[in-house]
């Protein structure tokens, strides 16, 4: 069984889950999973955790995001982006130095409300479910991080702006463009929506889904893998191979005291040249091991 991570590049019209399990039936892949759900309207970087790599899956989500994306001003559709029907307009087109000046509020902690048309779960059922079958629900507003905001073009001629944005784990981009729009006394939706960096990941170690339809068999795919310790770069690790390895593959505690002495990290991973892995805590010097990874 293969294990590991892969950066797909996913193409605009496809939903992330059509992209996972096309991977899956094609390579006759058991366990498979991503972190960070794309819109069919996004294109970009979806990150694909394939086998036991997929217990790893909760920990690289935290990692920043940055999006290139569009906003068309003066009207506002249901879905927030260009494939929905227009339920609002505006006469009023900000320029670019009105946009400047507002954006500014929406860089720290900010309360978002996701669209109705999301994958989030509204009472075990998706949102998008819900909002296509014309039920009404609320949509429980929710606490992200924008760490910058940029404008990479503004056009006043056909009414939008181009900008780049880093953020958290959880920003909606279309969201954002339609609490912007407002702030600006008008309405805006997205146009486009492009995932181009996930931490130090970018497009650039990303593989294409139309390389992956050519690909002849499951051994073509193991080049493209990321092992666990590449992709989990942001959590401290050591590597470990005498007999405590034993005992954390057992999920008991170890001393981890003569290397690290009485630290305490919230999570922490050890790796082993077995492909074994551990992700945990260490608290007072030990080890308490979560979750254990044999690849």
């Amino acid at each position: 069984m293969i294990s590991g991570w892969m950066m797909l590049n996913k193409p605009k019209g496809f939903t992330s889950n059509y992209c996972v399990n096309f991977i899956k039936k094609k390579f006759h892949i058991k366990k498979i999973g991503y972190a960070g759900t794309l819109d069919p309207l996004a294109t970009g970087l979806l990150p694909l955790a394939i086998g036991e790599s997929t217990k790893s899956i909760k920990y690289f989500e935290t990692l920043e995001k940055t999006y290139f994306f569009t906003a068309i001003w003066g009207k506002e559709t249901n879905t927030l982006d260009d494939e929905g029907e227009i339920i609002n307009y505006s006469k009023v087109i900000p320029n670019k130095n009105d946009i400047h000046k507002i954006i500014k509020k929406f860089i720290g902690n900010i309360e978002q409300k996701p669209p109705n048309y999301s994958a989030i779960k509204i009472n075990g059922v998706r949102a998008y479910n819900l909002a296509r079958k014309g039920v009404e629900f609320e949509v429980k507003p929710k606490n992200v991080f924008i760490y910058n905001i940029k404008i990479i073009n503004h056009n006043s001629s056909i009414n939008q702006t181009s900008f780049l944005m880093k953020c958290s784990k959880g920003c909606y981009v279309r969201s954002l463009v339609r609490d912007i729009a407002r702030e600006l006394r008008t309405f805006g939706y997205c146009k486009e929506i492009e995932r181009r960096r996930i931490g130090i990941f970018s497009k650039n170690v990303s593989i294409n889904l139309d390389y992956c339809v050519k690909m002849k068999k499951k051994e073509d795919l193991k080049k493209f893998l990321l092992d666990i310790p590449d992709v989990l770069y942001h959590i401290p690790q050591i590597k470990l191979d005498d007999n405590r390895l034993e005992l954390i593959k057992n999920g008991m505690k170890v001393s981890m005291y003569e290397e690290l002495g009485s630290s305490n990290f919230t999570e922490y991973l050890i790796s082993s040249s077995k492909d074994i892995f551990a992700l945990g805590s260490i608290k007072s010097g030990y080890f308490y091991p979560k979750r254990v990874i044999k690849t």
